[in-house]
């Protein structure tokens, strides 16, 4: 029988023991991860406060949304460079990147949904599950010197999970070692050849409270420079990010990290 690779996590700074053995029990185990689609689905909508509506009952209807227990969304990995191999350690070399390197629009998200979810301009503990564009269509302008242009329209749909603001400059969602490096993961070399190509990430998180938070904004400013009118449509999870998991092609769980 093949033997199960299990990874050994690394760190360089400590962490809390209830949060470390959460994450650790993971690994080792099969998972059944959701889709940033299921998972939101999962998730019953709650109506916006009522006129007649107390502030205490709003709560409980907003708590009786929440999904039970922590769901596993998947996400395509960022890059496979940075599931790095060391042949001299034999080890997987995981950076913070392999999980977490793009991008959304938080601020902007929250404050044209009118939410009362704090993001900041500079810096959130959040995770980008994906971002698609698409062309829908095209118009004639001109600026105000008479130059005229063809302008295209575009349609940019995010999807995202937002922990919060970052409570200091430069916090980042792993605690990462040097060069971003949250952890390594022992493995011989004919295992890391089978297990590169089919590798897979997963983020283990818990709703909070407003769940869901989906807005539709303008983005950009359309210039003759840059001839783009670009509209976003971006759906957040509001939700505690716990773990970030890595697995093989049949979803068992080769390595947990533990986020901040």
């Amino acid at each position: 029988m093949k033997k199960a690779i299990v990874g050994a996590l690394l760190i360089s700074a400590p962490i809390a023991a209830h949060a470390q053995s959460s994450c650790a029990s993971y690994t080792g185990t099969t998972v059944a991860p959701l889709s940033f689609d299921q998972a939101i689905a999962s998730i019953k909508p709650v109506a916006p406060k009522g006129e007649f509506e107390t502030t205490d009952a709003y709560q409980a209807r907003l708590a009786a949304g929440a999904a039970s227990g922590p769901l596993i969304i998947s996400k395509k990995i960022e890059g496979a460079e940075y599931l790095s191999y060391n042949a001299d350690k034999a080890a997987f070399e995981v950076k913070s990147y392999l999980f977490d390197n793009s991008n959304f629009s938080a601020w902007d998200t929250f404050y044209w949904a009118k939410s009362d979810v704090k993001a900041s301009t500079i810096g959130n503990l959040d995770v980008a599950i994906s971002s698609s564009e698409v062309a829908t269509g095209t118009y004639s302008a001109q600026n105000g010197f008479g130059a005229r242009t063809t302008v295209t329209k575009l349609t940019r749909t995010e999807k995202a999970i937002f922990d919060r603001e970052t409570a200091s400059y430069g916090e980042q969602l792993f605690i990462a070692n040097k060069d971003a490096i949250v952890g390594e993961v022992p493995m011989s070399v004919a295992e890391a050849q089978s297990f590169k190509p089919q590798a897979k990430i997963a983020f283990v998180v818990v709703p909070k409270l407003p769940y869901v938070v989906r807005a539709n904004f303008p983005q950009g400013e359309t210039t003759i420079s840059n001839p783009t009118d670009v509209r976003v449509n971006s759906t957040v999870l509001v939700a505690d990010i716990q773990c970030g998991l890595l697995m093989n092609g049949t979803n068992r769980v080769i390595a947990s990290f533990q986020t901040r």
